[in-house]
Protein backbone atom coordinates (compact mmCIF):
# COMPACT_ATOMS: atom_id res chain seq x y z
CA UNK A 1 0.00 0.00 0.00
CA UNK A 2 2.65 2.53 0.85
CA UNK A 3 4.12 1.72 -2.51
CA UNK A 4 1.37 2.25 -4.38
CA UNK A 5 0.96 5.38 -2.40
CA UNK A 6 4.29 6.58 -3.09
CA UNK A 7 4.33 5.94 -6.71
CA UNK A 8 1.22 8.46 -6.70
CA UNK A 9 3.09 10.90 -5.46
CA UNK A 10 5.51 10.83 -7.18
CA UNK A 11 4.05 10.37 -10.04
CA UNK A 12 1.41 13.53 -8.98
CA UNK A 13 4.93 15.50 -7.85
CA UNK A 14 6.34 15.02 -11.80
CA UNK A 15 3.44 15.93 -13.65
CA UNK A 16 3.15 19.51 -11.39
CA UNK A 17 6.97 19.67 -11.64
CA UNK A 18 6.62 19.45 -15.81
CA UNK A 19 3.04 21.79 -16.29
CA UNK A 20 5.27 24.81 -16.44
CA UNK A 21 7.65 23.13 -18.56
CA UNK A 22 5.03 22.20 -21.21
CA UNK A 23 4.30 25.99 -22.16
CA UNK A 24 8.24 26.47 -22.49
CA UNK A 25 8.58 23.39 -24.99
CA UNK A 26 10.10 25.34 -28.12
CA UNK A 27 11.04 23.20 -31.70
CA UNK A 28 14.57 23.81 -32.11
CA UNK A 29 14.67 22.31 -35.81
CA UNK A 30 12.52 20.91 -38.33
CA UNK A 31 11.01 16.79 -37.32
CA UNK A 32 13.00 13.85 -38.68
CA UNK A 33 10.24 11.77 -40.00
CA UNK A 34 10.23 8.57 -38.64
CA UNK A 35 9.88 5.08 -40.14
CA UNK A 36 8.00 2.48 -39.22
CA UNK A 37 10.79 0.75 -37.49
CA UNK A 38 11.49 3.43 -35.89
CA UNK A 39 7.63 4.09 -34.54
CA UNK A 40 7.72 0.30 -33.99
CA UNK A 41 10.23 0.95 -31.47
CA UNK A 42 8.94 3.91 -29.67
CA UNK A 43 5.63 2.15 -29.46
CA UNK A 44 7.01 -1.35 -27.54
CA UNK A 45 8.61 1.40 -24.69
CA UNK A 46 5.75 4.22 -24.09
CA UNK A 47 2.78 2.29 -23.08
CA UNK A 48 0.46 5.33 -23.77
CA UNK A 49 1.70 6.31 -26.51
CA UNK A 50 0.73 2.52 -27.86
CA UNK A 51 -2.62 2.60 -26.19
CA UNK A 52 -3.36 5.86 -27.77
CA UNK A 53 -2.61 4.36 -31.55
CA UNK A 54 -4.45 1.47 -30.64
CA UNK A 55 -7.73 3.38 -29.86
CA UNK A 56 -7.39 5.63 -32.66
CA UNK A 57 -5.19 3.84 -35.26
CA UNK A 58 -2.11 3.70 -36.74
CA UNK A 59 -1.29 7.56 -37.74
CA UNK A 60 -0.18 8.72 -41.61
CA UNK A 61 2.77 10.40 -40.30
CA UNK A 62 5.24 10.24 -37.70
CA UNK A 63 7.66 12.63 -36.63
CA UNK A 64 10.65 13.13 -33.73
CA UNK A 65 11.51 17.01 -33.02
CA UNK A 66 14.24 17.74 -31.15
CA UNK A 67 13.17 20.73 -28.38
CA UNK A 68 14.15 22.70 -26.15
CA UNK A 69 12.31 21.91 -23.07
CA UNK A 70 13.66 21.83 -19.09
CA UNK A 71 14.08 19.32 -17.00
CA UNK A 72 11.96 16.46 -16.54
CA UNK A 73 11.55 16.10 -19.92
CA UNK A 74 13.21 14.60 -22.85
CA UNK A 75 14.38 16.84 -25.34
CA UNK A 76 12.76 15.59 -28.55
CA UNK A 77 8.81 14.83 -28.95
CA UNK A 78 6.87 12.34 -31.09
CA UNK A 79 4.67 14.31 -33.02
CA UNK A 80 1.68 11.68 -34.69
CA UNK A 81 -0.56 13.46 -37.70
CA UNK A 82 -3.45 11.97 -38.80
CA UNK A 83 -4.70 13.77 -42.15
CA UNK A 84 -7.74 12.12 -42.74
CA UNK A 85 -9.16 13.72 -38.49
CA UNK A 86 -6.94 17.01 -38.82
CA UNK A 87 -5.46 16.27 -35.58
CA UNK A 88 -1.65 16.63 -34.79
CA UNK A 89 -1.06 14.87 -31.34
CA UNK A 90 2.80 15.18 -29.78
CA UNK A 91 4.32 13.02 -26.99
CA UNK A 92 7.27 12.86 -24.86
CA UNK A 93 8.75 11.50 -21.84
CA UNK A 94 9.36 12.56 -18.28
CA UNK A 95 12.49 11.35 -16.32
CA UNK A 96 12.60 10.45 -12.63
CA UNK A 97 16.76 10.00 -11.22
CA UNK A 98 18.13 9.76 -15.04
CA UNK A 99 15.40 7.35 -16.19
CA UNK A 100 12.50 7.74 -18.93
CA UNK A 101 9.60 6.88 -16.41
CA UNK A 102 7.02 8.73 -17.74
CA UNK A 103 4.91 9.09 -21.04
CA UNK A 104 2.79 12.79 -21.54
CA UNK A 105 0.61 13.62 -24.03
CA UNK A 106 1.55 16.99 -24.62
CA UNK A 107 -1.11 18.32 -26.98
CA UNK A 108 -4.32 17.06 -29.30
CA UNK A 109 -4.68 19.64 -31.43
CA UNK A 110 -5.70 20.72 -35.38
CA UNK A 111 -2.67 20.37 -38.33
CA UNK A 112 -1.62 24.16 -39.19
CA UNK A 113 -1.85 24.41 -42.89
CA UNK A 114 1.84 24.96 -43.60
CA UNK A 115 2.34 21.81 -41.47
CA UNK A 116 -0.50 19.75 -43.70
CA UNK A 117 0.98 20.95 -47.08
CA UNK A 118 4.76 19.55 -45.96
CA UNK A 119 3.54 16.14 -44.85
CA UNK A 120 1.01 15.95 -48.11
CA UNK A 121 4.38 16.43 -50.04
CA UNK A 122 6.47 14.38 -48.24
CA UNK A 123 3.91 11.77 -47.75
CA UNK A 124 3.64 11.56 -51.68
CA UNK A 125 6.77 11.22 -52.10
CA UNK A 126 7.43 8.21 -49.78
CA UNK A 127 3.99 6.30 -51.20
CA UNK A 128 3.87 5.33 -54.91
CA UNK A 129 0.35 4.09 -54.65
CA UNK A 130 -1.05 7.40 -53.51
CA UNK A 131 1.46 9.27 -56.23
CA UNK A 132 -0.33 6.67 -58.89
CA UNK A 133 -3.69 7.25 -57.95
CA UNK A 134 -3.36 11.52 -57.59
CA UNK A 135 -1.57 10.71 -61.23
CA UNK A 136 -4.57 8.95 -62.42
CA UNK A 137 -6.99 11.61 -61.17
CA UNK A 138 -5.16 14.10 -62.49
CA UNK A 139 -5.22 11.91 -66.36
CA UNK A 140 -8.68 11.66 -66.01
CA UNK A 141 -9.24 15.55 -65.40
CA UNK A 142 -7.18 16.30 -68.49
CA UNK A 143 -9.00 13.82 -70.69
CA UNK A 144 -12.86 15.87 -69.56
CA UNK A 145 -11.10 18.89 -69.95
CA UNK A 146 -9.85 17.93 -73.41
CA UNK A 147 -13.10 16.09 -74.25
CA UNK A 148 -15.21 19.52 -73.21
CA UNK A 149 -12.76 21.82 -75.74
CA UNK A 150 -13.26 18.82 -78.62
CA UNK A 151 -17.19 19.24 -77.67
CA UNK A 152 -16.53 23.08 -77.77
CA UNK A 153 -14.38 23.06 -81.19
CA UNK A 154 -17.43 20.70 -82.65
CA UNK A 155 -19.67 22.84 -82.09
CA UNK A 156 -18.23 25.66 -83.81
CA UNK A 157 -17.20 24.07 -86.74
CA UNK A 158 -21.00 23.08 -87.18
CA UNK A 159 -22.02 26.43 -86.92
CA UNK A 160 -19.14 27.46 -89.37
CA UNK A 161 -20.34 24.83 -92.18
CA UNK A 162 -24.12 26.11 -91.25
CA UNK A 163 -23.02 29.86 -91.81
CA UNK A 164 -21.28 28.47 -94.91
CA UNK A 165 -23.96 27.12 -96.54
CA UNK A 166 -26.29 29.87 -96.15
CA UNK A 167 -23.68 31.85 -97.39
CA UNK A 168 -23.30 29.51 -100.84
CA UNK A 169 -27.17 29.26 -100.96
CA UNK A 170 -27.69 32.97 -100.47
CA UNK A 171 -25.18 33.46 -103.25
CA UNK A 172 -26.70 30.99 -105.60
CA UNK A 173 -29.91 32.86 -104.66
CA UNK A 174 -28.84 36.30 -105.85
CA UNK A 175 -26.66 35.31 -109.27
CA UNK A 176 -30.32 34.04 -110.56
CA UNK A 177 -31.77 37.33 -109.77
Amino acid sequence: MRRAMRAVIATLALVASAAPCLAMVVPIGPGRPLGERGFEQHLRTNPELRTFVALRGYPDWVEEVEVDSGLPLDAYELRLYYLRLDREVAFTRAFILGHPKMSLRLFDRPIAPVDRVRIEEAYLAKDPARRAELAADRAVAAAEHAERAADGVERLADRAEHFSEKMESDFHRHLRK
